[in-house]
């Protein structure tokens, strides 16, 4: 048997309890906060200390934005035919905000929504020598606001999004080419009225996305309950091997860190990694982040986040590799194409870092922001992989 499997009850009734007791978790709401007071508690005993950071930031901006995009399109197609240089405005801000604040994780139009307070909950596990140097590992309080163009369309959802992202850099070509064509004196001609109706033909699609999300917030047990859970377990582990029953970390501290507001677009992360980037640059530091725990069938370690143009550290993915391997598993290589992790945020911070997941990046799964998100799906199994990938990776650094 690994280490690993002696927690895994352990961790998926900490799954359970939380889904079941405190529910879906929006950004910086008071369930949250609630996940982050038990998971406090949780790691207690092995921790020198356990710290509450409070941070501000406005949860809703990230994605409460794309109505007014959708309205901006169908305003800048109706304007297309009329006036298209206004056509040009609103389709040049539709696509900025996309970029920005979506795509590049940026906080645009930040300062337009309301601000709320979230908190990050840090323990501390010291080693048994001098403090030489630290592992973070990481995972995310909250969980998502139902995804519903994903919800319904399913597999469609991949070419609609495609289809939607397209239309504004569509409209901006067509009111361009109309605008300085009307300038010249250009006469109408068939290349407009064919860029017109492809306008319209993609407004229903664009029209979906009104409803990208409501206010309805998914279970969330595999993003990223179980993730909380393995840190949990990982403090259980530490606390039993320190008092002589197994590998404990000699020279490395290990931060448990819990962090708030993941999915309003890593704001919590990126308020604790530029907080401490100073203090922890002064010993070596490596951070291992954990989301989407499920299958373990499905290890997987991010070398890019594409859309925050984050690169992962090269040593820590060797790492992943070898400590896999060391326990006889598999680990998939790849690339996330969209969306990002909390390691971005660090990342961007200069701190090396590592995202690590348990799903099938290379599909569109039924569970991933969705209702469906629930223990049913969360595989006990993936629970102690992913332990057992994490006390082999400390090991390791801390051996090395």
């Amino acid at each position: 048997m690994a280490t690993a499997d002696r927690y895994r009850d352990y961790m998926y009734e900490l799954v359970d309890r939380a889904v079941s007791d405190i529910g879906p978790r929006e950004s910086c709401s008071e369930e949250e906060k609630r996940l982050g007071s038990l998971f406090a508690q949780e790691i207690k005993p092995v921790c020198e200390r356990v710290e509450v950071e409070e941070f501000t930031c406005s949860p809703k901006a990230f994605l409460g934005f794309f109505p007014y995009l959708v309205l901006l399109y169908l305003a800048g197609v109706v304007l297309y035919y009329f006036y298209p240089p206004v056509s040009v405005i609103l389709s040049a801000i539709g696509i900025a905000v996309l970029f920005y604040e979506v795509v590049r994780y940026r906080e645009f139009i930040d300062p337009f929504f309301p601000k709320r307070k979230g908190e990050n909950v840090a323990g501390f596990v010291k080693p048994s020598g001098e403090t030489r140097k630290r592992v973070i590992v990481s995972a995310h309080l909250d969980s998502a606001y139902e995804f519903k163009v994903w919800y319904w369309l399913k597999g469609l959802s991949v070419p609609a999004m495609i289809l939607a992202f397209s239309a504004p850099v569509l409209l901006l070509g067509a009111s361009l080419a109309r605008t300085i064509a009307d300038s010249s004196g250009v006469p109408e001609n068939a290349v407009y009225t064919a860029l017109g109706i492809a306008l319209i033909a993609l407004s229903p699609i664009v029209g979906m996305f009104f409803f990208f999300h409501t206010r309805d917030v998914v279970p969330g047990a595999m993003d990223d309950m179980a993730g909380i859970a393995v840190l949990a377990g990982l403090g259980r582990y530490l606390q039993d091997s320190r008092g002589g029953g197994g590998f404990y970390p000699e020279n490395t501290e290990v931060v448990l860190l819990a962090l708030s507001s993941e999915e309003a677009g890593l704001r919590g992360a990126k308020r604790y990694a530029a907080r401490h980037k100073k203090e922890y640059l002064q010993i070596p530091t490596h951070a291992i982040f954990l989301d989407n725990i499920t299958d373990e069938r499905y290890l997987t370690v991010f070398k890019r986040e594409v859309w925050c143009g984050a690169k992962m550290d090269p040593y820590l993915i060797e790492l992943s590799r070898e400590a896999a391997a060391a326990n006889g598993k598999d680990i998939t290589t790849t690339i996330m194409a969209v969306g990002a992790t909390d390691a971005s945020a660090f990342v961007r911070e200069d701190i090396p870092s590592v995202s690590i997941c348990c799903y099938n990046a290379a599909r569109l799964m039924p569970n991933y922001h969705t209702r469906h998100d629930t223990i049913e799906n969360v595989r006990p199994a993936s629970l102690a992989v992913a332990l057992q990938l994490v006390i082999e990776m400390i090991g390791r650094i801390d051996r090395g």
